[in-house]
C-alpha cells in the first residue's frame, strides 16, 4: 500500500478533473525513453485499486500494479520550479511520516 500524506491530499484536492471520472495514478509508457512511469490523470475507477480518501470521500485511486510496485513508499508534497508537486519516496529511504493512507 502507498501512503499519501495529508499535504499531499490537499494537493490533490486542487486538481480539477471531469465529472464522473476520477484522479487516477498509473503506469504510463514514457514515449522517448520507453519506460514505464507513474502518472496522474483522470479515469475511470477500477475494481482493485488502492483508494485513498479525504473527509471520507474518494480522492485518489492508485492502480493494483503500481500499489503493489510501490508498497510502503510514501506520496508527499516536494518543491519545484513550477510550485508544489508531488513526489514518491520509496520505503528504504524514510523517516517514519506522519501519513494515512
Amino acid at each position: 500500500m502507498i501512503s499519501v500524506t495529508e499535504e499531499a491530499k490537499e494537493l490533490f484536492l486542487s486538481v480539477d478533473h471531469p465529472e464522473g471520472t476520477v484522479l487516477r495514478l498509473d503506469p504510463v509508457t514514457d514515449e522517448d525513453s520507453g519506460q514505464t512511469v507513474v502518472g496522474v490523470a483522470a479515469g475511470e475507477p477500477q475494481g482493485d485499486d488502492q483508494v485513498v480518501e479525504h473527509a471520507g470521500e474518494s480522492l485518489l485511486h492508485i492502480a493494483a500494479p503500481v500499489s503493489d510496485a510501490l508498497d510502503g513508499s510514501v506520496l508527499n508534497v516536494v518543491d519545484t520550479p513550477e510550485g508544489p508537486g508531488i513526489g514518491l519516496t520509496p520505503p528504504d529511504s524514510q523517516p517514519s511520516p506522519d501519513t494515512t493512507s
